[in-house]
């Protein structure tokens, strides 16, 4: 689930085909499984490391792919780091598909973030792809007291003290992050998710990690949020897990991100991170 790139810009497709002329093609790689979807039955292919997609018959396919989460900082000095950011989902308002030619694809699936340790920012996320088609971003970093501005991604790091959440790169697929304590940095933001902003501290209390993109409508089956955002640490309380998130804490080691895509939850009183989870790339096709 490593990556060469990391990446905090923008979506790229090259090219996104709607054609309704068009027809779907096939393919194989990842795990297969067959779906039903509005009464479609589709073949779905599941990436969660990287892999290659064979393309046997050119045409449409639809695709879904989840950047990995950022890990949130290190707590210092007794108090808090915020939450990191959630990978970017894409498409969060409609399905894309894209037209691929018959050939053999690299499925890049984006890892995690890294935990911040001894004092230090974590890192953010990494890019997942198809090949050179199409891509989507991944989640930030957080801030704590030495900057205090979370990181710029996919959706951004939760900042501790002011205005300073981390910003989305690219709104079509993620929010922004939370801001701190304004008078202290008792308390940090929440990260960004897929489908709403992280919160901002109150006073000690750190903000609510923003929520994840339910995907279930893609694959079928269970309700599955990803690419939520952490909640911001906080002498005082944690900030709330947001959808398919994890909370913050005011003591030990930041939570790790579960779900695809998750930021890591922040914490407070001198303590390693939470690292962020990696990501997805789904990609079905019409039978």
């Amino acid at each position: 689930m490593t990556s060469s790139r990391r990446s905090i810009g923008y979506v790229s497709a090259y090219p996104v085909v709607v054609a309704s002329a068009e027809v779907y093609g096939t393919a194989t790689g990842g795990t297969s499984s067959s779906i039903t979807v509005s009464s479609q039955n589709y073949t779905l292919l599941s990436f969660t490391s990287d892999a290659n997609l064979v393309v046997s018959s050119a045409g449409l396919f639809d695709v879904l792919l989840i950047g990995g989460g950022g890990g949130s900082a290190a707590s210092i000095a007794s108090l808090a780091s915020g939450g990191a950011g959630g990978g970017g989902v894409l498409e969060m308002s409609a399905v894309t598909t894209v037209y691929l030619a018959a050939a053999t694809y690299a499925v890049d699936v984006g890892a995690g973030g890294t935990a911040g340790t001894g004092g230090a920012y974590g890192t953010n996320g990494f890019e997942s792809a198809i090949g050179n088609v199409i891509s989507v971003s991944a989640g930030a970093t957080s801030s704590n007291p030495n900057d205090g501005t979370g990181n710029n991604g996919s959706s951004g790091g939760g900042a501790v003290g002011g205005d300073n959440g981390g910003k989305t790169v690219q709104p079509s697929v993620g929010n922004n992050g939370g801001n701190g304590n304004f008078v202290s940095a008792a308390g940090g933001g929440g990260g960004g998710g897929a489908s709403s902003v992280g919160g901002n501290a109150v006073t000690t209390t750190g903000g609510a990690g923003g929520n994840g993109l339910d995907i279930s409508g893609f694959i079928s089956g269970a309700t599955y949020y990803a690419g939520a955002g952490g909640g911001g640490g906080g002498t005082g309380a944690g900030g709330a897990a947001g959808n398919g998130g994890v909370a913050g804490k005011t003591t030990g080691t930041g939570n790790n991100g579960v779900n695809y895509g998750a930021g890591g939850g922040g914490t407070a009183g001198v303590f390693d991170g939470g690292a962020g989870a990696a990501g997805a790339v789904y990609v079905r096709f019409k039978v």
